[in-house]
């Protein structure tokens, strides 16, 4: 899986998670919120072309340090 660059900070959460993917500029956009260790988490996917983004808190995160948020801990 190939990771997309994260978006400017500029842009707020709902304007790339809602409406037509800022990639293929044609998918339309699946998300999904959850809550992990009380911080909000969500994670948007072009149905398309298939891009995906993570957030932390409504800032884009690399999906590196979303893996250590939800993996358990021994």
């Amino acid at each position: 899986m190939v990771e997309r660059p994260v978006f400017a900070d500029h842009m707020d959460m709902d304007e790339r998670t809602e409406g037509t993917c800022p990639v293929c500029e044609q998918g339309d956009l699946i998300s999904i919120t959850m809550s992990v260790g009380g911080r909000e988490l969500a994670f948007t996917t072009c149905h398309l072309c298939e891009a995906k983004w993570w957030y932390r808190d409504g800032r884009a995160v690399p999906l590196q340090s979303v893996i250590g948020t939800v993996a358990p801990k021994d």
